[in-house]
């Protein structure tokens, strides 16, 4: 009789909190703190710098995970920079924030892949010396600190150039994003690189003044990241294949005017 009966309070539990089974060791205390920079429309930002909480893609994906988890949200506002040694350091549990998986951070960190990126090149509207990447040698481009353009994209062309006996690319490197607009703009600098739709955001937000010279073809994916834990990448793939089957990325698509299968991403790879 006392076996029946733990057996009806097992399933009790599993009935009342349908998340219990797909709720990570991050989130069972009901919190989970998410690091973002709030500083790269139209995945994180703020519509006005004193707002307290963040919008845009990457916001809507987590606060949809946090839902499923029954966990409230709390958001850690950091440079990109310091996100991974913000996560490093245990003050957030995961992060996301229109940061790419790649295999470097993946050697320290656990990262899952649910959105496509690619990477652009944005000049001024009337700079019309630029329309490849090869037109960047002898350039100076402005680059956010910490984002993988400079190892990636900037490494292998300067690599090319060097071969062939052109000049080099100069990297000039500032805290944000729009940091580094600002520079393209006030014409101290050539270009910058983005990513695609936050590049096609300020280019829309700024009409007449940037334009998007070049794209790259990519397989790039942005990633949630989190501290080494099977059990939690478990967590976080299980949300985000319950969100896609509840069609909750092609609303996001299109409120967001995306085509749906940029997040059409294997959560396994």
């Amino acid at each position: 009789m006392y076996r029946f009966k733990s057996l009806i309070v097992m399933v009790t539990v599993l009935i009342v909190n349908p998340a219990f089974a797909g709720q990570p060791p991050l989130a069972n205390d009901g919190e989970l703190n998410v690091c973002t920079t709030a500083g790269f429309p139209p995945l994180t930002y703020k519509n006005n710098p004193a707002d307290d909480k963040p919008i845009g893609i990457d916001i809507e994906v987590i606060e949809a995970i946090g839902e499923l988890w029954n966990a409230r949200i709390d958001y850690t506002i950091t440079e990109f920079s310091g996100l991974l040694p913000t996560l490093g350091s245990g003050r957030c549990d995961v992060i996301i924030s229109g940061i790419y998986i790649n295999d470097k951070r993946r050697e320290v960190y656990d990262g899952v892949r649910y959105m496509k990126s690619a990477t652009v090149i944005v000049t001024k509207a009337e700079n019309t010396t630029i329309s490849k990447p090869g037109d960047l040698s002898g350039k100076i481009l402005a680059l956010e600190t910490g984002t993988y353009y400079g190892e990636e994209r900037v490494g292998p062309l300067n690599k090319k150039f060097a071969e062939i006996g052109s000049a080099p690319i100069t990297v000039q490197e500032y805290p944000s994003q729009q940091g580094a607009y600002q520079q393209v703009l006030g014409g101290r600098v050539d270009a910058t690189l983005t990513e695609e739709a936050e590049g096609a955001f300020r280019v829309a937000s700024l009409r007449n003044r940037l334009r998007i010279a070049y794209t790259w073809p990519s397989a790039f994916t942005y990633g949630i990241y989190m501290r080494r834990s099977p059990a939690n990448a478990a967590a976080v793939k299980e949300a985000l294949s319950t969100l896609r089957k509840k069609g909750f990325f092609k609303s996001l698509a299109k409120k967001y005017g995306l085509n749906s299968s940029i997040f059409d991403v294997d959560y396994d790879s």
